[in-house]
C-alpha cells in the first residue's frame, strides 16, 4: 500500500483476529485500529453503531476484519523482536489516533511510526 488512505480504502472495502506470531500487547493494539476503522467506515456511511445488523454494517465488519487479519499477518512474518513489536505497537497506535477525517484524506502519508511495515507502506 503506498500510503495511510490506501489502507483505509482496503480495510473497508476488504475472521479472526488471533496469530501466534504477534504479542498479546500488539493484538489489544490492532483490535483498537480495527474497531477505529470500522466506527470511521460506519460514520462515512451514515450507519448508527447501534444498527450493526444492517447489511452495509456487516459487509464493513468483515471486510476490515479480514484486512485486519493481513494487517495482523505482515507484521508476524516482520516481529522478530521486542524492539520491532514496540515499533509495531506504536505504528498501529498511531493509526488509531488519527481522526475519521484525516484517515479519509486522499493521499494521506503513513505516520511515521508505520516506515518500514508493508502494511503502511508501498508494495
Amino acid at each position: 500500500m503506498k500510503n495511510l488512505s490506501l489502507a483505509f480504502f482496503l480495510l473497508i472495502t476488504s475472521s479472526s483476529l488471533t496469530s501466534a506470531g504477534v504479542s498479546f500487547e500488539l493484538n489489544i493494539a490492532i483490535a483498537n485500529m480495527c474497531e477505529k476503522l470500522k466506527a470511521c467506515a460506519f460514520e462515512k456511511m451514515g450507519i448508527d453503531a447501534s444498527t450493526r445488523q444492517h447489511p452495509t454494517a456487516t459487509a464493513i465488519n468483515n471486510s476490515v476484519n479480514q484486512a485486519c487479519a493481513l494487517i495482523k499477518a505482515d507484521f508476524s512474518n516482520v516481529i522478530t523482536t521486542r524492539a520491532q513489536n514496540q515499533r509495531a505497537i506504536a505504528c498501529v497506535s498511531s493509526v488509531t489516533r488519527k481522526t475519521c477525517a484525516e484517515l479519509s484524506q486522499p493521499n494521506a502519508p503513513s505516520p511515521t511510526a508505520c516506515k518500514g511495515f508493508q502494511s503502511f507502506s508501498g508494495r
